[in-house]
């Protein structure tokens, strides 16, 4: 089955088909969901299925030469805006990365986009010279005569910008779609988020993970469930450390739980300025690392997994899970999980890194393994 059929989210795969057969598709749509849940891959399906010159009950045929350029992303009448660094960049200068990208990886976030467009540690937005450019491409008429497609890839970075496309929302060419994709949808601008059908993208499961992991991307059959556990229903994360291209945090996470662990203040104030001082994609991937790590603390405890450590720091995890009881870190998963969101909404990360560390500190203390302390 063609990943174009079936991204991981068969039930939002349906919601598409039933909109798609009853010919009641809006020209504006947002696909939304937690990082790695399958949106852009999402989009790109609905992409191939609106350019399709053979559809089947509204889906498209994946044969016709539509289908063939769109599945490739090449398509003509298929247009991308997404985020770039420097106010004059287009879109169609990036557009050999971005294929490459997506051939890759399209569950990736911004933090590895930045890396295929060579462009790490520069600020990126949507900016007001590209939506211009793309907005009069798409007044123009079809390329093939048919329908024009326009995907925004992480629609929250148009801020104040995305104004510049209400209007052709409100009012788009004949046979023109937008399909906006973002894992912030209330960053997205309120009077754009009113006029698009929303599509809601859950966690994606385990074991779709897994089945995309080994049907689509080859991976080991015996290698796949362990990427598949440490994912955090992530399918970006999980392929990136397929393919060894997560960042490694195996230092900073052994002196954050050093620190910890010794219950040092002075130690975790530094820690948490430097983490703090990172740019916000670095510490959002940290804080997915260290749910995943975290979570293989539970898996190593004996009744929940095999004692495997599908990522770094096994003798640390190890030693976590020998030492403090379980219920110590679903708080801290849960911590982590709320610093991922509160990092992309200009909080003080350094204070939110400090506060964080304390709390789990005095989790830590409070379920200590009894005959540890005997």
């Amino acid at each position: 089955m063609s990943l174009l059929d079936h991204f991981g989210q068969p039930a939002v795969r349906q919601q598409l088909d039933t909109i798609l057969s009853g010919g009641r598709l809006p020209h504006a749509i947002m696909m939304y969901g937690e990082p790695g849940s399958g949106t852009l891959p999402g989009a790109l399906s609905l992409a191939n299925d609106i350019l399709c010159t053979a559809p089947v009950n509204g889906k498209a045929c994946r044969h016709c030469p539509s289908c063939n350029r769109a599945s490739k992303n090449i398509h003509p009448d298929l247009h991308f805006l997404v985020p770039l660094a420097g106010a004059k960049s287009l879109t169609e200068q990036y557009l050999e990365p971005w294929r490459e990208a997506l051939a890759k990886n399209p569950w990736m976030d911004v933090f590895q986009w930045t890396q295929y467009a060579e462009v790490e540690g520069k600020q990126v937005d949507i900016h007001k010279e590209d939506i211009q450019h793309v907005t009069g491409d798409l007044s123009l008429q079809a390329f093939e005569g048919g329908s024009k497609v326009l995907v925004i890839w992480m629609a929250q970075f148009l801020a104040k910008e995305g104004n510049r496309l209400l209007k052709m929302i409100e009012e788009p060419p004949e046979q023109t779609y937008f399909i906006l994709v973002t894992n912030q949808r209330e960053q997205v601008l309120p009077t754009i988020r009113s006029r698009c059908m929303q599509l809601y993208f859950p966690p994606m499961e385990q074991e779709e993970i897994l089945r995309l992991l080994v049907e689509e991307y080859k991976i080991d059959r015996n290698e796949a469930p362990l990427i598949a556990r440490q994912s955090v229903h992530d399918m970006g994360r999980a392929l990136a450390v397929a393919h060894n291209t997560m960042m490694n945090f195996k230092d900073e996470m052994a002196a954050w739980f050093r620190a910890i662990i010794a219950r040092k203040g002075h130690d975790l104030a530094i820690w948490s300025n430097k983490m703090g001082s990172q740019e916000k994609e670095e510490q959002k991937q940290f804080a997915l690392y260290a749910i995943a790590f975290v979570r293989n603390i539970l898996w190593a405890i004996p009744g929940n997994a095999p004692a495997e450590y599908p990522v770094e720091g096994g003798e640390m995890i190890k030693y976590l899970h020998q030492h403090y009881q379980p219920d110590a870190w679903h708080p801290a998963i849960q911590g982590l999980q709320s610093a991922h969101e509160k990092i992309s909404r200009n909080a003080n990360t350094k204070l939110l890194w400090l506060a964080l560390s304390i709390s789990i500190k005095n989790q830590l203390a409070a379920y200590r393994l009894q005959h540890i302390n005997s």
